[in-house]
């Protein structure tokens, strides 16, 4: 496990929960915090399983296996939840609109009206899944381009990208560009080459550089990548939007990743503060935290009507330190009471 990776979980997903607590005006937090997931699953993926892809050995039928039995059945109970939570308030949504959604099939309709239904955070899980069914293609192209090859490739796949966002009109943004699998999967590619990157004698020799400053270096440069995900917050404010929802990330997770994987095992501050055991313990829940934070927010927001605070009261300080703490509890609680014994017993039917 790299412990700083872990623990960042956490912080790119408090930065999703933020945007949903606070709305449209923090946006950022929400298209960042995906972008930083994505880019990480393909990078993740290639650290744990790029050798046994390479020699032939990755199952891809068995690996989505074992990938569902830790978050499907958490997404189904979301799933029902949420619904019986709009029939409350008399909202229903017609059956062709649910069965994508509770199938993982949602993102690839380009219409907000179906993957945002029941618990729209899912999409995100309808996206991983399709980057789980083409990892091992991915991770062998990506990896025996030549350079020369990869960046033809990469320029093209570029060209084609800003083309497109410049040409699509704005209210399909987040239907074509922000959620749909196909276009979300350079995120995921950015991860793979991330890894071939670190891998390459070059990358090698930046991480044993990085590793070799003195602790106030390694500290010094933590902080400027800290700095670097604050200034693309001022940078989105002023990013058209067919950009800011994704590709303003393209250039800011990756340099997150690198640098505190290089400075994982001796690092600055920074990194030290991430290998705390709470925060990697926060890291350990992030699933959870992502695919329940609305339902958990809905329900503690009702039951805070009748003390007279309401929409204006919840971005008080207090408030929302209160609701992330019942955001964490939920979470926890999840995992430790149903997402892990049905994971183990699924895990158990399986083999």
């Amino acid at each position: 496990m790299i412990r700083s990776i872990q623990s960042l979980r956490f912080v790119f997903i408090m930065l999703v929960v933020m945007s949903h607590i606070i709305g449209k005006s923090f946006d950022f937090g929400g298209e960042s915090g995906v972008s930083f997931f994505f880019i990480l699953s393909g990078f993740i993926l290639s650290y744990a399983y790029g050798k046994k892809v390479a020699e032939g050995k990755f199952g891809t039928k068995a690996f989505i296996k074992k990938q569902l039995t830790k978050f499907y059945p958490l997404h189904l109970l979301t799933f029902f939840i949420m619904i019986a939570l709009d029939a409350r308030l008399e909202r229903y949504f017609e059956w062709y609109r649910l069965l994508p959604n509770m199938l993982l099939l949602q993102s690839w309709i380009p219409d907000d009206s179906f993957f945002f239904v029941a618990n729209g955070s899912s999409w995100f899980l309808s996206d991983l899944l399709f980057f789980y069914l083409v990892f091992s293609l991915a991770f062998s192209l990506l990896t025996r381009l030549s350079v020369r090859r990869l960046i033809l490739v990469l320029m093209i796949v570029l060209a084609a990208y800003v083309a497109l966002a410049l040409a699509i009109p704005m209210e399909k943004v987040n239907a074509v560009l922000y959620a749909n699998p196909a276009t979300r999967l350079i995120d995921f590619c950015i991860g793979i080459l991330l890894y071939r990157y670190t891998q390459s004698n070059i990358g090698k020799m930046e991480i044993r550089w990085i590793a070799a400053r003195s602790a106030t270096m390694r500290t010094a440069i933590e902080i400027c990548t800290v700095l670097l995900v604050v200034g693309s917050f001022f940078v989105y404010e002023y990013s058209p939007l067919g950009f800011r929802c994704a590709s303003l990330f393209w250039f800011v997770s990756p340099v997150v990743l690198f640098v505190f994987v290089s400075t994982d095992n001796n690092g600055g501050l920074v990194a030290r503060l991430l290998h705390h055991p709470i925060a990697l313990w926060l890291g350990s829940i992030s699933m959870e935290i992502y695919l329940t934070h609305w339902i958990t927010m809905r329900i503690f927001y009702s039951l805070l009507l009748p003390y007279g605070i309401g929409e204006a009261e919840r971005l008080l300080p207090w408030m929302i330190c209160a609701t992330i703490g019942v955001i964490i509890l939920v979470s926890y609680a999840t995992k430790r009471w149903f997402v892990n014994p049905i994971h183990t017993t699924l895990q158990e039917k399986l083999r």
